[in-house]
């Protein structure tokens, strides 16, 4: 039986006497060396695109999406075929730059079977100088992505692989239900603690035939970008990166959780409602936040708005095509508005109705176990 290692112990002047910038960039802001950056997007919606240009950029010296990328020679593990590969290449001249391990394994591999890949790429390194490995995407090699011990069996020699001067880049799909930029990959959590970068590719649009993408990033790094904006160009031969409005791109984050609160609202919600059901994977804005955004998405016509903001009559918002459904699901929905505006009812908030039919079934429970308790009285 092998012995036991200790791990290395480092006091904190020999760890302040480390020579070297924090992170020696290959992609600025985005992929470097010692370091792991996961880019999240929808399936078929611009990651292998993405990859194509920045192997095409790594051939010389040159920049993708308006940051400085390095020369250099790059590992590609990839779901996808030959031909569909062998266009990108004729596309871009990568000048002999890439080594692809396409479709590694007919199944999913065991811990040991991809120990051994990662084992070969490192002596790729060792040979060649290769420094950046891509994997794309992560789903075809992990058996279970929600299993902590499983995704740290994947993480932990990929980390070590780029301990060895090694950048990766790996490549996975979101979750399926919406979530914050930062929150967006499915899987376990530990898929985003490893990571150092965190990129979130979306849609500039609703359109899903727009060229525009939307990155939104999260770093360990100050040289990270935030965002940026950029739009492949009609040929396909590159990208050009626009100005990032800010406002714009907070409001963007700001009403996907938005439009989840007033899509499932069973009525019109005033401003605590709407922060009383706001989703646990997006960041609660604060009462202000949420009062400028709602003005926001009332000015552009995403959300309706009524009520004269007092105690009686609070301001309350919902979703144009909100009305259909409540109608289909209450007969009497017309009826009802009606009587309440005619009448000039004060109108009853959700988190108020929520607490009128908790203590209506309370009551039902309370008098169900007493009726219960009389025949074994009455005996």
């Amino acid at each position: 039986m092998s012995p036991i290692e200790s791990p290395q112990v480092l006091w904190d002047q020999d760890v302040a006497a480390s020579a070297g910038d924090a992170a020696d960039w290959l992609w600025h802001g985005i992929l470097a060396r010692k370091n792991l950056t996961m880019l999240t997007s929808l399936w078929k919606s611009g990651k292998t695109t993405l990859i194509a240009h920045l192997l095409g950029s790594r051939g010389q010296a040159g920049e993708l999406l308006g940051l400085a990328v390095k020369p250099g020679k790059t590992a590609v593990i990839s779901e996808e075929s030959r031909e569909l590969w062998a266009d990108r290449i004729r596309h871009w001249s990568v000048h002999g730059q890439v080594c692809f391990f396409l479709r590694p394994f007919a199944h999913i591999p065991t811990p040991a079977e991809w120990r051994a890949l990662l084992e070969h790429v490192g002596r790729l390194h060792d040979e060649h100088g290769l420094d950046v490995v891509i994997i794309d995407p992560l789903a075809p090699l992990l058996p279970c992505e929600n299993e902590g011990r499983t995704v740290h069996e994947f993480l932990l020699p990929l980390r070590a692989l780029t301990e060895r001067g090694l950048a990766a880049l790996i490549c996975h799909h979101p979750r399926k239900r919406a979530a914050a930029a930062s929150e967006a990959s499915r899987g376990h959590g530990s898929l985003l603690s490893h990571a150092d970068v965190l990129l979130d590719m979306r849609y500039g649009d609703s359109s899903r035939h727009s060229r525009v993408r939307r990155l939104s990033c999260r770093s360990r790094y100050s040289a990270t970008p935030a965002r940026l904006v950029f739009e492949l160009n009609a040929d396909g031969a590159g990208y050009t990166v626009h100005p990032v409005d800010e406002d714009t791109e907070d409001f963007r984050g700001f009403w996907d959780a938005l439009r989840k609160v007033l899509e499932d609202a069973p009525q019109k919600f005033t401003r605590l409602d709407i922060l009383d059901e706001w989703p646990e994977d997006f960041d609660k804005p604060d009462a202000g936040t949420l009062y400028r955004m709602l003005c926001r998405a009332v000015e552009d016509n995403l959300v309706l708005k009524e009520g004269a903001g007092r105690k009686s009559d609070p301001f309350r918002y919902w979703l144009p095509e909100s009305v259909a459904r409540w109608k289909k699901e209450n007969l009497l929905y017309d009826v009802l508005e009606h009587h309440r505006k005619t009448l000039n009812l004060p109108f009853t908030p959700y988190r108020e109705q929520k607490r009128i039919n908790e203590e209506a079934d309370r009551d039902l429970r309370r008098m169900d176990e007493e009726l219960a308790k009389e025949p074994a009285e009455a005996e």
